[in-house]
């Protein structure tokens, strides 16, 4: 019960969460009643419900029957989900990386304020739970090494965002779940990719993206905080490092 509770809890902040994510930089306020994005009709209550609306309206407004975005079921689906299996003093910090995930997906970019305030709550949350010499240097290994791909390949095969983000990932998770969260963003990158190339398919998360080709920009950020999701719920280990250190 207490999981379903959560689960329900997280899924109305989700809601809250695709708000921030696409209002944010726009100029708009993040206050107001919802409306839809094409015919701008205010949204009643019963269209607002998270994922439910979504299912009962059949991805579609009432009013002008234009399709609703997967990503607002996603989004309250996978907080929903964060909010039932995380750990309630990290869930902060994946609220901030939800709408980080929501903002590169639309601008491929993470802004500097989102991704700094995840460094400071990340080190704040380091600070509370100590932890080895590893536990502390995780970021800035992990960091390093994006940072280096950024520079290498000036900045073609890795965006410095997705280095700073990687910091904040590292900090907060520490040694082991840390280094294995960047496995699984590879895994998972590889694997998304594979599967639109070979199908030919572009992903509707994919804004402004017309055909799938090799060289295709594909925003990281999700992959990574999908990797640091799983890496804490299922307390991976993947480079073995704990016994090490």
């Amino acid at each position: 019960m207490t999981a379903v509770i959560l689960f329900v809890l997280g899924a109305i902040v989700g809601s809250f969460l695709n708000v921030v994510g696409l209002r944010f930089n726009s100029g708009l306020t993040y206050g107001g009643r919802s409306a839809c994005a094409t015919c701008a009709r205010e949204l009643r209550w019963w269209e607002l419900i998270p994922i439910l609306s979504f299912l009962t309206l059949r991805a579609r407004c009432s009013g002008c029957r234009t399709k609703i975005s997967w990503q607002y079921p996603l989004v309250e689906l996978w907080t929903g989900l964060i909010f039932a299996t995380v750990p309630w003093v990290f869930i902060p910090s994946f609220a901030l990386f939800v709408v980080i995930t929501i903002y590169d997906l639309r601008h491929k970019i993470i802004p500097d304020a989102l991704v700094f305030l995840s460094i400071v709550l990340a080190l704040l949350l380091r600070i509370i739970l100590g932890g080895s010499l590893l536990d502390w240097l995780a970021g800035v290994i992990i960091f390093t090494f994006f940072a280096s791909v950024w520079f290498l390949s000036h900045g073609r095969a890795m965006g410095f965002g997705d280095a700073k983000l990687s910091l904040a990932i590292g900090l907060l998770l520490g040694g082991a779940a840390g280094l294995s969260a960047v496995v699984v963003a590879f895994w998972l990158g590889a694997f998304f990719g594979l599967a639109m190339f070979f199908s030919g398919r572009i992903s509707p998360l994919l804004r402004g993206a017309k055909n799938i080709t090799m060289k295709t920009e594909i925003p990281f950020a999700p992959f990574l905080v999908l990797g640091a999701w799983l890496s804490l719920v299922f307390n991976l280990d993947l480079l073995h490092v704990s016994l090490l250190f």
